[in-house]
């Protein structure tokens, strides 16, 4: 059980802090079920109820990921394949399992693929679609919220940290 001020990732929702672990007083609501009192840190204002004994895979909820894990995920960047799967309804169906399980791994190699993908595309005079555009920014909020609370910086400061390793990756690969 997770406990009040732990910050953890919701789903897609991104990483939100646990304000409190309460039951709700509302009509045919068990009033002996707990339920977290989630508040996004993207969305201060928002606040998600989910039942403590609550663990789907449609709603998955972790702890963030250490210093330690998270300088781990950067240092792999360059090593990761590239993720792509040509047909648009399965390819959308994989980038919302990466977001709704939280898998840091999983959205780090998202965000590779289609960062290197938007250049590729940017070089040939034509944009990235719609639909890996908004997966791409979502991944990227998700993502560089936590690796910014676990590495002690700025989502800015990370969203370059990140960039900056992919230009270099993809220079290196064009000297090949």
């Amino acid at each position: 059980m997770y406990q009040k001020g732990d910050f953890v990732t919701y789903g897609c929702k991104g990483v939100c802090e646990i304000k409190d672990i309460t039951t709700l007083k509302m009509d045919g609501i068990p009033k002996d079920r707990l339920y977290y009192e989630l508040q996004m840190v993207r969305d201060a204002g928002s606040r998600i109820f989910t039942p403590v004994e609550h663990e789907t895979e449609k709603n998955r909820m972790r702890l963030l990921l250490t210093e330690e894990e998270a300088c781990d995920l950067l240092e792999c960047l360059g090593e990761m394949d590239e993720i792509w799967i040509s047909d648009d309804r399965e390819r959308e169906a994989g980038y919302r399992a990466s977001l709704s399980q939280s898998d840091a791994k999983a959205m780090l190699a998202m965000i590779r693929s289609l960062y290197l993908r938007r250049k590729e595309r940017m070089r040939l005079g034509r944009k990235l679609t719609a639909m890996d555009s908004k997966y791409l920014r979502m991944a990227e909020e998700n993502l560089y919220t936590e690796l910014s609370l676990a590495l002690h910086m700025s989502a800015e400061e990370v969203e370059e940290q990140v960039t900056s390793r992919l230009d270099c990756f993809s220079d290196a690969v064009k000297g090949l």
